[in-house]
Formats: C-alpha cells, structure tokens, sequence
C-alpha cells in the first residue's frame, strides 16, 4: 500500500488513522484508539500495554487488548491470550467480540520465524489484525486494522468518533496531526509529549482491558520517558556514532531491502537501539504485512 494502514509495531512504531507514522517510547498502558459510537453504540476500544527492554530502556508492545461491547480479546507478545479472561480460548468456534467474528491462524514461515495472526471482523470489509510474532527466538506483537482507507474513500464514517494515539479519525493534513485528549495538536517529532495525554485514566472511566493490572495507568503512575526518545537525542547519537558508526552502517546494511522511507527508518532504529540484526527480518519490514 502506498498509505500504511492505522497499526503498530516494534519498539512502537505508530501510524494514525490517515496512515501517518510516529514513533512514542514510553512505558504504561495506552489507548491507541477509542470509538464510543462504532457499531450502533456498542463501542471499539483498542488499548497497547508497553514495556521498556533493558539496559537500553526502548520500548515495546508487550499486550494488544480489544474491546467491543463486553467482550475483550487480549493477545501477549509472550504468545498467550485471552477471550473474555479466558487463558488460550479455543477460537475455532464461533467466538466473537458482540457479533464480530475472530479467528486464529497459526503459520511456520521458516523454521525459527512463526507467526499466530489473530483477526477480528469489523464492519464494511474492515478488520483488526493482531500478529503474534516468534522470530529467532524474540517475542513481538503488533498489529494493524485494515480496509480503513477504501472505506474513506468511498464515504464510510463507522470511525468517526474515534481519538487516540491514532489521532482522530479525521485529523488535519497539516504538520500538527496528532490530537490530544485535551484538544492540542502536536507534531511527529513531539510524540514524547502526545503519547502520554491517552496514558489508560481510570478516573476517567476508561476501562481496564488487560487481565492483568499492574498498575501502568492513571492516576496510579504516569507513563515512564525513554532516554531513547528524549529531546536532546544525545542519547541516540552516541548510538549512531558507537565503534565508529559500526552499528549505523550494519543496520542500514540489513535493511537495506526496505524500500519505503518510513518504515526503512523504523527498521534502522529497531536494529540500532537493539542490536538486533533479525528485527530486518520481521513481516514489517519483508512485505509479509
């Protein structure tokens, strides 16, 4: 596609509804896009728990949980999930989220690469899809809703209520895109102070999707900063020029076969921060979206 669809990944890589991306590194549970209204009231939520990887402190998606009237599915990058608090549901069924169907595929794309691709049908060919990623022995999660822009281009409006870090279903075009709970705009380059205005708030009603609760939200504690992120980026440059700008050249190196710009810079940054020369090899980055 040349506009990414709404979604997530890595250490987290964010596109908005309008399929702009940003990155946010910060550890606490998220809303990345609620949607009082979708499907006749019943409701989408759809919240990420992140958690930082040490020594580095970079980010990433450890749960993906999502709601539709009553009923939650929640899937961990450990490879555990849970329907309706139920550990490891059986979902070849006729299990679903208030009437939206999901499934459950399985797939061994190499010997050490092995992917559970979760999807929950939406409405008007649009749907949520969660994978669950082992890669060489590295857990991930992300995900991605697809079908969003055809249904805009032909007048769709089932998400037009929707806010979160997926920013509002019709946010502007301009350089200030993203849009907080408070109403201010901010830039891309300014995630580090968007992402913690949709830090999960209890007290403010928002619900508490994952089964597990362990205290990453509002008003327990507020969302940690990574010094990956941080304004001065003096931190990121040392990456960068670390044994000589050996690290920068061998990340570029592996990612080398990424052809769009923004996600051959996500994949720079992945194999930088981590170390990691197999994140170049993850379904992101090698078309198997």
């Amino acid at each position: 596609l040349n506009i990414s669809d709404p979604g997530g990944h890595d250490d987290p890589h964010l596109y908005t509804w309008k399929g702009v991306k940003y990155d946010y590194h910060g550890e606490c549970d998220l809303i990345y896009t609620t949607c009082p209204k979708f499907d006749f009231n019943k409701g989408l939520h759809v919240h990420l728990r992140t958690e930082f990887v040490m020594p580095r402190q970079w980010s990433t998606i450890s749960s993906i949980a999502v709601k539709v009237g009553e009923d939650v599915l929640e899937v961990q990058n450990n490879g555990t999930y849970y329907h309706n608090r139920e550990m490891n549901a059986d979902l070849t069924g006729a299990k679903s989220l208030s009437g939206h169907e999901i499934s459950l595929k399985n797939i061994d794309v190499l010997k050490h690469i092995k992917l559970s691709i979760f999807r929950i049908e939406l409405s008007d060919g649009i749907d949520i899809e969660i994978t669950r990623s082992r890669n060489y022995g590295r857990d991930g999660v992300s995900f991605r809703i697809h079908g969003v822009h055809e249904h805009r281009e032909n007048g769709g409006d089932s998400f037009h209520d929707c806010q979160g870090l997926s920013s509002s279903w019709d946010h502007p075009d301009s350089r200030d895109l993203l849009i907080g709970r408070s109403g201010k705009s901010y830039r891309p380059r300014d995630a580090i102070d968007f992402g913690p205005e949709w830090q999960v708030d209890l007290a403010k009603e928002d619900p508490m999707l994952f089964v597990e609760n362990i205290g990453h939200h509002l008003p327990d504690q507020r969302c940690s900063d990574s010094p990956i992120q941080a304004k001065d980026q003096r931190h990121l440059e040392e990456l960068v020029e670390a044994d000589g700008g050996a690290l920068a050249r061998q990340a570029e190196e592996v990612c080398n076969h990424v052809n769009n710009d923004a996600l051959f810079d996500s994949c720079f940054f992945d194999v930088l921060v981590t170390g990691d020369v197999t994140f170049a090899g993850e379904h992101w980055y090698t078309g198997g979206k």
